[in-house]
């Protein structure tokens, strides 16, 4: 059972940190109205980066990162994740911090959370309705357009939270985003963020486990090799947590 006395303190540290991002929104609103997406995308990553970096200390979370020099210089490119815990989307966060915006191929489930839903959604996300065709093709589709655009999306391709160390399989159809989108894969491994409150239920310090990945270039490849790159990108992902 969650103990609101240890967990609830926390919850509250990430909304108020959510609400000091929306301060950067009226700038974001005035560059995408500009079509100025570059400044935009410098503006996300440095609202990004001040939630996580006055929000992680807060509820005890911490993050050891190895193959950050794997990050490519220059996007857009997908990140394509085992998927933990809550904890997750701060980890992603952090990783990309000094390097550039990152959104996210977010459960439509996250609309209900104000004023995390409407963080999510400035950080240039989609929300994927589970289940219905076509919403599916839809966020495809956008999910394409912001990549041609230039931002760089996450997407965690079990669907779901694990809330333990082993990993899940893959969605079939997960990689459409990244094949049509027409860009590089990032794979990244994250372990150890269903400590924070998956675990028991209720909340404990956690250090999240980040493995970066070489990049993989889907993109130069056709049809035949992308499957197998995507069958071998699930397995590189796993290798990690071994």
């Amino acid at each position: 059972m969650m103990n609101p006395f240890t967990t609830l303190p926390r919850l509250f540290a990430v909304y108020t940190g959510a609400r000091g991002f929306l301060k950067s929104s009226p700038m974001l609103d005035k560059l995408r109205a500009e079509g100025r997406t570059e400044e935009e995308k410098e503006c996300i990553r440095v609202a990004q980066k001040d939630f996580i970096e006055k929000t992680a200390p807060k509820i005890g979370l911490s993050f050891e990162v190895t193959g950050e020099e794997n990050i490519p210089e220059s996007g857009p490119f997908m990140v394509y994740s085992n998927h933990q815990s809550y904890a997750d989307i701060l980890a992603m966060i952090y990783l990309f911090r000094d390097h550039c915006q990152m959104g996210y191929v977010a459960k439509e489930e996250w609309r209900k959370l104000k004023p995390l839903a409407k963080a999510i959604e400035y950080s240039r996300s989609v929300f994927l309705v589970r289940g219905n065709p076509r919403e599916a093709v839809r966020s495809v589709k956008e999910v394409s357009e912001l990549l041609a655009m230039g931002f760089n999306l996450v997407i965690f391709p079990e669907g779901t939270r694990s809330q333990c160390h082993e990993m899940g399989e893959f969605k079939a159809g997960a990689f459409k985003f990244a094949e049509k989108g027409k860009v590089p894969v990032l794979p990244v491994t994250l372990d150890g963020g269903y400590h924070l409150l998956e675990e028991k239920g209720t909340y404990q310090p956690t250090t999240v486990k980040i493995t970066v990945h070489p990049l993989v270039h889907i993109e130069q490849m056709d049809k035949h090799q992308q499957k197998e790159a995507a069958a071998q990108i699930e397995a590189t992902i796993r290798s990690a947590l071994d």
